[in-house]
């Protein structure tokens, strides 16, 4: 197979993987558990802000850590399987292996690579990480286990960006929290916090493989959420937003979900 195409397939592998991880709709479970069906409430949304407000504190944490989790986890797993899948064709390749000696010796040698990074391409490795928490993303936003519904994808956007360069993680978390905190709006924070992601990154990845492939997420990633957050910038303007913890207007609510 062509070298161009089977790239492009594991790549697409690395998306598919994190869409998949990315869709699991912590927000709608927890409400579940509590009798609430979260995509017919308040906002619609499953992120932690809807949550917050139909579910009480202790339930938000749980969809703000498991949101969080994902996409943090999701690159990980994505880079692993395409990994073992090219190992795999990289054993197969040889003499006088059967397919499940080749399998076995694919799992840990994609662990191998995962941990050493030797014996593969750094753009490649890098490219199935970006890709898989761009997967990761899109399955929160647009989840197939409930409808295609999902959240803003701002604690799955963190996780990623954890995982990709946790400096650059920690201090987008840290300016999301004291924006909420003095403000109280956490749309602000996310459209305040998210935007400054591509300058951090370039920043910590400066003369790095794969720069401007981390720098590229960052800037897809934030266009992302700023463009899912265009009720939020136009309730904010007309001073309309409500805060965190505070209810919605039903006519308010009912404008979003249109």
């Amino acid at each position: 197979m062509n070298i161009n195409i089977e790239l492009f397939l594991l790549c697409l592998t690395a998306l598919i993987i994190g869409y998949l991880i990315g869709s699991i709709p912590f927000g709608y479970i927890v409400g579940k558990f509590h009798g609430i069906d979260i995509t017919k409430e308040g906002s619609g949304s499953t992120g932690t802000t809807n949550a917050l407000r139909l579910l009480g504190k202790k339930a938000a944490i749980l969809v703000l850590l498991g949101d969080f989790l994902k996409g943090f986890i999701a690159p990980y797993v994505a880079v692993y399987i395409c990994q073992a899948i090219l190992s795999l064709i990289m054993v197969m390749g040889m003499s006088g292996y059967s397919l499940k000696r080749a399998f076995f010796f694919a799992l840990i040698d994609s662990y191998r690579l995962l941990r050493f990074h030797d014996g593969m391409n750094e753009y490649t490795s890098i490219s199935f990480f970006v890709v898989g928490s761009l997967g990761a993303l899109i399955g929160h936003v647009k989840s197939c286990w409930i409808g295609f519904k999902g959240g803003k994808a701002v604690a799955t956007g963190v996780g990623t960006l954890f995982a990709l360069d946790w400096r650059v993680g920690l201090i987008t978390a840290i300016i999301w929290a004291l924006t909420v905190y003095i403000s109280k709006y956490s749309s602000l924070g996310a459209l305040i916090a998210v935007p400054l992601s591509p300058i951090f990154m370039f920043l910590f990845k400066a003369g790095s493989e794969g720069q401007w492939i981390y720098v590229g997420y960052c800037i897809l990633g934030a266009a992302y959420i700023i463009y899912k957050h265009q009720a939020n910038i136009q309730r904010l303007i007309s001073g309309t937003e409500p805060k965190v913890g505070q209810k919605k207007a039903e006519k308010e609510i009912e404008v979003e979900k249109t």
